[in-house]
């Protein structure tokens, strides 16, 4: 469980996160949802102790905690190819991997000895995606997971995501959009707006049934908030 009490975050005067309470069970799957500049990454990343707030307290009953995130705008070494990156973060996770499976998995396999700078969009998320999940996280961000990808691999990162769950439950953090995305992905929801939590709800493991909730509690039927 992580208990997060009274957290406020603020870059000088500007108040980024206003007073917020909030607690996360194992293995509960939430997104983090409001419009740009609302404080949702601010919020995801200070629970994985990436910042800290400028006041509050966030506990974690779990002790041996492994944290991971893929963001939008993830950061690697852009002279390393991506056999090279992979070989440099499963030492840095002490973990085994199979190389050639990973990238065959995420259609990389041509791309093993390409620079990280010299991939498409998509190819880096793929990418992002495939080294956030390498050392089994039980904390897990995932920051507009399928931004420039297309809608085949949206959802083959969905179901991706999915059968990791399923063999590996972790506590799921998804900063996100896109309604597809989380009703496929999430059981619970909460909506920032200006820095507070607006909005708190369960989310049925029904597909059909998640997506219901969500265009009645936030959406207007367009798919994106």
């Amino acid at each position: 469980m992580i208990r997060v009490t009274n957290i406020t975050k603020k870059y000088g005067k500007k108040v980024v996160l206003d007073n917020i309470n909030l607690t996360i069970q194992e293995n509960e799957r939430i997104a983090i949802m409001g419009l740009n500049g609302s404080g949702k990454t601010t919020l995801s990343e200070i629970i994985l102790k990436i910042f800290k707030p400028t006041s509050g307290t966030i506990e974690y009953q779990k002790q041996d905690l492994v944290r991971n995130a893929t963001f939008q705008d993830g950061s690697f070494d852009n002279e390393l190819n991506l056999t090279q990156l992979i070989d440099f973060y499963a030492a840095a996770f002490q973990v085994k991997v199979n190389k050639v499976e990973l990238l065959t998995q995420y259609e990389l396999l041509e791309f093993a000895k390409q620079k990280y700078s010299k991939l498409s969009g998509g190819q880096r998320q793929k990418f992002r995606f495939l080294i956030t999940l390498m050392n089994q996280p039980n904390l897990l961000l995932l920051d507009e997971l399928t931004t420039s990808l297309d809608y085949i691999w949206r959802e083959k990162i969905v179901k991706l995501v999915k059968n990791f769950l399923d063999t590996n439950p972790c506590t799921l953090l998804i900063v996100s959009h896109n309604k597809d995305e989380i009703a496929g992905l999430c059981n619970r929801a909460i909506v920032l707006s200006e820095g507070k939590i607006i909005k708190d709800f369960s989310l049925p493991e029904d597909k059909t049934k998640a997506l219901a909730v969500i265009d009645k509690e936030i959406f207007n039927y367009d798919g994106n908030i």
